[in-house]
């Protein structure tokens, strides 16, 4: 290579890698590592030099791809229609370029039709395929573009099944999502029925058959700060931005705990719509009992940027925080020809308010450790007034970021306030930095528990990898009892904070030494409440060893990876002698967990408490049947099946061996289909694989699960 090329690929993948990063730590571990402006800037330049060096573009790159929040902890739902990340300009050159090319793309797509019919017609007359000009509603705006309010918040899609909800998923992938549909029904803003005698509409205007809406999840400035509040009271780490905070809510597996978080919901998007505009959506979602975000018409960049400057000088009085507006092609017909990247719709864009920015001094650093043991430098300020509010601490993100400010204690430093609720340390001005003034630097030791921190390949936070630190306790005693661990019913948040702050309850086998007595002892438990506290700490030692797995808290191991491991190794002594290449052998494990549970029980804290639970009676072995049914196979679900919902259908498959996917390859065995597949089904037939119904999945689990006659060798497998 030449000296310019290696320049390029070297600063190529040290960019790659901190984006990647930066986008793992921001959709995994609800962590905003940079500002949204640093980060599209990034991508903006992996992309000019993808352009120069095409061998870099791999499927996988960011700037092809949604980022992802998917998780193991929850069940994977399909779109229907892709869910995309809408693109970001920071400027009205930006913007002024994006209209022109949406508007040079429609013109394009118009004057090609016209070949095939009559005179070019105007951009914002464009007709949708399969009308006439004369049955277009010319009563409906002509604005070309809407302007929404950005709110940083959780992209959802709700699904209604003849108007009532079934479904309620995350963007995840962009191609699939978790679903959350029991974490959304606890949202007041979303409605479980669209009941027309309640909303005061005819019924013949609730929509039938599937129904799909799409929105943000998001939290008010004053329930955000409350929430932090209550954290800081019950000795938690408070969430850096109503945003995180959200996307933590969501995936929380305790449903009664997700219901005291004060989320909101807004409506914005009809995926599949019988509307001509964007501006119809709005007012059918309106009339259908959605929240919708107040919008405003503008039929050019001049307009746009007027409302944009409008809105922005304005949203410190709002109860919610923005940091941007969203502008949308109104013209429905004009935003299906436009289509869209793989990552973003050539239809919509979100113009970002510049960030207010202020001069302070640095006081100290604070080292704060999160629930999950990720160490976060915080910066205390000499007080100054920043959007409205006096500002004292701000957020450095991590120790890469203080080592690229070259950050020293005294500095006067910029301090922005872009969306987030607390601010960050943009800049430094070192000609006023003070004499002898010493380097701010990464600690060797937690700041709560002093074990030694790690900083583990690939990833930029230091992290404490002591479960039994001070700040982890309590997320770890809540995780263990959780539904999808253990179960131990009535053993909520607030009864495990009083324990360990009365100091019954340091490490996980406490649990299982508390005597009546101590519950009892607990302020505001009754008897009869500690009796049955105590009855279902017993009864969670009946649970299988999946369930223990899980809850031990092993970093990286979901809900179905623990079923995984649990199934194949059988007994929790296989698990601790098997090496790693066996763990990452392992039907969806891999390298990253297998390595994690590898070091895991080769760690004496954590070994020595796994013998501690034995002793105490903790299931070792896994109590499930193992079913081959379906082994090594790989279906995808596709349609309404008839007597299950979808979810009940990859149970089914997962407990026979079989593996769930969310759409159609050559590496796919075969499709469950029902009623109103789409493309799937397609692309199924097209491949030549084989597509069953309900009715058929069922006689082979049945068929399996009979007893054999006399002679006739018992079914385990399908093919």
């Amino acid at each position: 290579m030449t000296d310019q090329k290696e320049i390029d690929f070297s600063r190529y993948f040290e960019l790659k890698k901190q984006l990647e990063e930066a986008s793992r730590l921001y959709y995994e571990e609800n962590v905003s590592p940079m500002s949204d402006q640093d980060f599209d800037f990034g991508v903006k330049e992996l992309e000019k030099l993808e352009k120069t060096y095409p061998e870099l573009a791999g499927k996988a790159s960011l700037t092809k791809n949604v980022g992802s929040d998917l998780t193991n902890d929850f069940a994977k739902v399909a779109h229907a229609v892709p869910m995309l990340s809408i693109a970001n300009v920071y400027s009205a050159e930006e913007m002024a370029e994006f209209v022109k090319a949406a508007e040079e793309g429609i013109a394009s797509l118009d004057e090609k039709r016209d070949i095939r019919h009559s005179g070019l017609r105007p951009v914002v007359d464009v007709i949708p395929y399969g009308e006439t000009r004369d049955e277009r509603d010319t009563s409906q705006s002509s604005k070309k573009w809407i302007c929404e309010r950005k709110i940083d918040g959780v992209s959802l899609s709700i699904v209604y099944e003849n108007g009532r909800l079934k479904q309620a998923a995350t963007r995840g992938d962009g191609a699939q999502g978790d679903d959350v549909t029991l974490n959304a029904l606890t949202i007041a803003d979303i409605p479980e029925t669209l009941d027309a005698k309640k909303l005061k509409i005819d019924p013949s205007e609730i929509p039938q058959g599937t129904f799909e809406v799409r929105g943000e999840v998001y939290m008010e400035r004053e329930a955000f700060e409350r929430l932090n509040e209550q954290f800081i009271l019950e000795g938690k780490k408070i969430f850096q931005n109503p945003r995180n905070t959200v996307s933590g809510s969501l995936k929380l597996k305790n449903v009664a705990e997700c219901k005291t978080r004060p989320m909101r919901f807004f409506a914005y998007h009809i995926p599949q719509s019988n509307n001509k505009t964007h501006e119809e959506n709005l007012q059918q979602l309106k009339k259908l009992g959605f929240h919708t975000n107040e919008y405003w018409t503008a039929n050019n960049t001049d307009e746009i940027m007027k409302i944009s400057e409008q809105i922005g000088a304005s949203r410190d009085s709002l109860p919610f925080e923005i940091d941007g507006m969203v502008v949308k092609l109104n013209d429905l017909a004009m935003q299906r020809e436009l289509g869209s990247t793989s990552k973003s719709p050539r239809w919509a864009i979100a113009y970002k308010f510049k960030a207010e920015r202020a001069y302070t001094p640095l006081l100290s650093v604070e080292f704060q450790v999160g629930r999950t043991g990720a160490v976060t430098p915080v910066a205390n300020l000499a007080p100054v007034r920043l959007a409205g509010t006096t500002v004292k601490r701000a957020t450095l993100h991590n120790f890469d970021e203080v080592a690229r400010l070259d950050l020293h204690f005294g500095d006067t430093v910029g301090v922005e306030k872009g969306g987030e609720i607390i601010p960050k340390i943009t800049d430094v001005k070192k000609e006023l930095r003070p004499a002898g003034a010493l380097p701010v630097t990464a600690p060797a030791n937690c700041p709560e528990c002093g074990e030694p921190l790690t900083h583990i390949d690939g990833e930029v936070i230091l992290r404490c990898e002591n479960m039994h630190c001070a700040a982890q306790v309590q997320c770890l005693f809540e995780h263990f009892v959780s539904r999808e661990a253990m179960n131990i019913e009535n053993l909520g948040p607030a009864l495990i904070a009083s324990l360990i702050a009365t100091g019954k309850i340091k490490r996980i086998p406490d649990l299982y030494r508390l005597t009546l007595e101590d519950l009892e002892s607990q302020e505001r438990m009754a008897k009869k409440s500690a009796q049955n506290v105590f009855d279902a700490i017993q009864k969670s030692k009946e649970k299988s060893l999946e369930n223990l797995l899980h809850g031990l808290g092993i970093r990286f191991v979901g809900r179905t990876s623990a079923r995984n491991l649990a199934k194949h190794f059988r007994t929790l002594e296989a698990i601790r002698t098997a090496t790693v290449e066996d763990l990452q052998n392992v039907n969806d494990v891999g390298e990253r967990i297998g390595k994690s549970v590898y070091k895991f029980f080769h760690t004496p804290l954590y070994t020595n408490e796994i013998d501690e639970l034995v002793a105490l009676g903790l299931p070792t072995e896994f109590k499930g049947v193992v079913k081959t049914l379906f082994q090594g196979q790989t279906a995808v679900i596709t349609g309404t099946l008839p007597n299950m919902d979808r979810d009940e259908a990859r149970k089914l498959i997962e407990e026979n061996g079989g593996k769930v996917a969310g759409s159609v390859s050559k590496k796919t065995s075969w499709v469950l289909a029902g009623e109103a597949a789409g493309s799937k089904l397609t692309k199924a037939n097209e491949l030549g694989i084989p597509v069953h119904d309900e009715a058929w999945l069922l006689e082979q689990i049945n068929n399996t699960e009979r007893p054999a006659a006399s002679g006739e060798p018992e079914q385990t497998s399908l093919f």
